[in-house]
């Protein structure tokens, strides 16, 4: 896994739409969710962090691959 990876909104955002086939309540719905694997916080309050945005682009990666345990 790559958690030092660069991320950027753009990135966030295209993982997002091709998760969530484009459907912004879904996508506000997940981001608002705490969620397991980052340790019950939710995708959006890591946001504001380079790291955590990292691990969070990481995350959606795993769900878009099928990677997700």
């Amino acid at each position: 896994m790559q958690h030092n990876q660069a991320c950027s909104k753009a990135q966030l955002e295209q993982e997002l739409n091709a998760i969530f086939g484009n459907d912004t309540a879904k996508i506000n719905e997940w981001l608002d969710t705490p969620i397991p694997r980052l340790d019950g916080q939710s995708p959006r309050s890591m946001l504001a962090s380079d790291d955590k945005c990292a691990e969070l682009f990481q995350v959606l990666q795993e769900m878009q691959f099928g990677d997700m345990v």
